[in-house]
Formats: structure tokens, C-alpha cells, sequence
């Protein structure tokens, strides 16, 4: 298959850039919970295929998620040569696959590059990938969390999977917006915790707690304080009934969109 004939394939699959949207969190999985991921489990990440699938194009929205394949590089512009922006890992800081969201793609000199949400400090960072350093899935799965209503809302395929009430943070430390992408699944090591049966990792910081473990990411978790539910208490976090937050994670791959707006 030819590099242009590829792209457009990887183009009808939804590749096209994506409206920032605001979204946020805080410093969920702040490690604290198991250390710094050393004793969290892993929850479950889609097996990606070594390309974008050769599918016909969807009257749904569609996304194309990039699994590290090995170490990658991420650059500021789409060529050899051109200024790092960041290094990964093919595992994460907490050992999870290491994932990208595919924004759009580029051909240079015959080459294609992807751009890539990442991750990383400051929000909505993205920059290049080369070709080869990607393994590649597609997801039909989105959250829009509506921080004015304190609701999260789950869709597949276009159709609104299910609705729930959720706590999001507090004045002062109010859950950053914008438009990111779950990042990681863990599980911590206690599910009568502050993080209750699950963290799903958002690609967002807390941008007032740089000084927390591992930069401040963000998170959408259980609780175990379920009376706090529907209310702005934490410090930008956004927490579910630790049934609630299983149902989204089985609904909603690693990968997917995760939209937060006011």
C-alpha cells in the first residue's frame, strides 16, 4: 500500500483535528494511594494492530489512538532535525502502555508524521511523531464531563451511552477544561480508599499543584465518600460512585476523548 493511499485511509478514519474543548482535573492518581504506581494494578488497554485499519468511514465520530511501540519521540515540528518537545517511554511512570492521541497527519518528503496529544505539562501539548515509533487502535468512545452541572456523560458511536452525577473541584482549585484523552487505568490497592475501586488517568495537570507526585495528573475516580457526590470539594479532580466509574471504564477504552467543559 502506498504512503498517500495509507494516509487517506488513516484519514477516513476521524484523524482530522480535534475543537479544543475545555476539561480538567487535578492531581488524581497522585500516587499516594500506592506509592508512585508501584503497587497499583493495571487495568485492561485495547491490543493495537501495527497500522490504522483499512475500514470504510463511519457516520460516527471515530478516533485513532497511538500505542508506544518502543521509546518515541515526540518533536515540536513534522522533520528530521527539528527541536524535542519530549521523550517517552513505551511504558508510563506507572508502568501502563504508554499512549498518544492521533490529532492529524502529515506527509513530508514522502514520510508520514503524525501529530499527538500528549500527556504532559501544559495542558493540551502536542507535537510529531515519525512513522514507526506507533502502534495504532480506533475508538468510537467519548466523555463530555459539563463541570456547571457536575454530570459526565458517556458516548459511543454518536449515541449517549449513560449520564451520572459526579463531584469536581472546589473554588479555588476548580478542575482545569479542555480537551484530552484517558491516558491510564489503575487500580488501586485498596478499594475503601480516597480513590475508591478505580483512577482513569486524563491527560490533564492541576495547573495550581506542579509540586505534586508526578506533575499533578489528573484523574476521573471512585470515592469513598459517596455523600460528597454532586459537589465542588476536591482539588480539581473529578470523582464517581465506585459503581458509576466501572460502568464508564467499561464503556470508554484507554485512548478515547475526554472533553471538559463549563
Amino acid at each position: 500500500m502506498t504512503i498517500r493511499r495509507r494516509n487517506i485511509l488513516i484519514l477516513s478514519l476521524g484523524l482530522g483535528a480535534v475543537v479544543a474543548l475545555a476539561l480538567g482535573g487535578y492531581a488524581a492518581v497522585r500516587a499516594r494511594a500506592a506509592g508512585p504506581g508501584a503497587h497499583q494494578s493495571l487495568a485492561p488497554v485495547a491490543t493495537p494492530s501495527h497500522g490504522p485499519s483499512a475500514a470504510p468511514r463511519p457516520e460516527y465520530e471515530r478516533w485513532t489512538v497511538g500505542r508506544a511501540l518502543g521509546p518515541v519521540t515526540v518533536y515540536r515540528q513534522p522533520r528530521h532535525g527539528a527541536p524535542v518537545k519530549t521523550r517517552l517511554g513505551r511504558l508510563n511512570a506507572n508502568g501502563y502502555p504508554t499512549l498518544v492521541l492521533v490529532d492529524t497527519i502529515k506527509e513530508i518528503d514522502g514520510e508520514p508524521w503524525y501529530r499527538v496529544r500528549v500527556a504532559m505539562r501544559p495542558n493540551g501539548s502536542r507535537g510529531w511523531v515519525r512513522q514507526g515509533q506507533l502502534s495504532f487502535y480506533t475508538t468510537t468512545a467519548k466523555i463530555v464531563i459539563d463541570l456547571s452541572e457536575r454530570r459526565l456523560r458517556v458516548y459511543r458511536r454518536g449515541e449517549l451511552k449513560g449520564e451520572f452525577p459526579v463531584a469536581v473541584g472546589r473554588r479555588g482549585m476548580e478542575t482545569p477544561t479542555g480537551y484530552f484523552f484517558i491516558n491510564q487505568k489503575l487500580r488501586p490497592p485498596y478499594s475503601g480508599g480516597a480513590f475508591g475501586v478505580l483512577a482513569i488517568g486524563i491527560s490533564a495537570f492541576q495547573p495550581k499543584l506542579p509540586d505534586w507526585v508526578q506533575g499533578g495528573p489528573v484523574a476521573i475516580h471512585g470515592t469513598n465518600q459517596d455523600e460528597l457526590i454532586g459537589k465542588a470539594v476536591s482539588h480539581g479532580c473529578v470523582r464517581m460512585h465506585n459503581q458509576d466509574v466501572l460502568a464508564v471504564s467499561r464503556w470508554v477504552p484507554s485512548g478515547s476523548p475526554v472533553i471538559v467543559e463549563r
